[in-house]
C-alpha cells in the first residue's frame, strides 16, 4: 500500500479530531462509531462482502482497549449497542439495549469511565475524551497489524478503495 492508500485513515482521524476540538461531541462520537464500522469492514474475513455485527464486535474485542485500571473495559456488544443507539436514534438506547442485550452508555467530559455495577449494572458513563483516544490507539494497533500481516494487508488494500473520502482536484 502506497501513501495515497492511507489517506482514508488520515481523513477519518482528522474529521473526528476536528469535530471533538470544536465542541461537536455528538458528531465526534458518531464519526468514531462509523470509523469502527469502517475498520471492521476492512478487517472482516476475505470471503465476506458486507460488514455485520459480528465483524464490528470482533474488531472491538481485538483492538479497542482502555487503561486496565478503568472500572469499565470495552465489550464489543456494548459498543455495538451504543453505536446503534447514537447512529440510528441519536440517543443512548438501542433495540439491543432495550432488550437487555448490552449496557447503556452516557458520555461525559471527564478523564475516567464511571461504572458502578452495584448501583446500576447496565449503565456506564463513558469519558468521551478517553473513548476517542482509545479508538486512535486501536486504529494505530490495527495499522501495525496491517503492516506485519500480508493477508490482512491484502484484504485492507482491496477494500480501502471503497471507503469514503474527499480528495483535492
Amino acid at each position: 500500500m502506497g501513501n495515497d492508500e492511507w489517506t482514508p485513515f488520515h481523513n477519518i482521524g482528522h474529521d473526528i479530531k476536528v469535530a471533538r476540538d470544536n465542541g461537536a461531541i455528538t458528531a465526534a462520537l458518531i464519526l468514531t462509531y462509523a470509523a469502527i464500522d469502517a475498520m471492521a469492514f476492512l478487517s472482516m474475513p476475505e470471503n465476506k462482502k458486507e460488514v455485520h455485527r459480528s465483524d464490528f464486535i470482533s474488531w472491538v474485542e481485538t483492538y479497542m482497549k482502555t487503561d486496565p485500571k478503568q472500572p469499565y473495559q470495552y465489550q464489543g456488544i456494548d459498543l455495538y449497542g451504543a453505536r446503534c443507539g447514537i447512529v440510528h436514534r441519536c440517543g443512548a438506547t438501542s433495540r439491543l439495549s432495550d432488550s437487555g442485550g448490552c449496557k447503556v452508555f452516557n458520555y461525559h467530559n471527564g478523564s475516567e469511565h464511571i461504572y458502578k455495577p452495584t448501583i446500576h449494572e447496565d449503565l456506564v458513563a463513558i469519558s468521551y475524551p478517553r473513548f476517542i483516544n482509545d479508538f486512535f490507539g486501536a486504529m494505530k494497533k490495527f495499522l501495525a497489524d496491517i503492516m506485519k500481516d500480508e493477508k490482512l494487508k491484502k484484504r485492507v488494500g482491496n477494500r480501502i478503495v471503497n471507503l469514503f473520502y474527499v480528495t483535492a482536484v
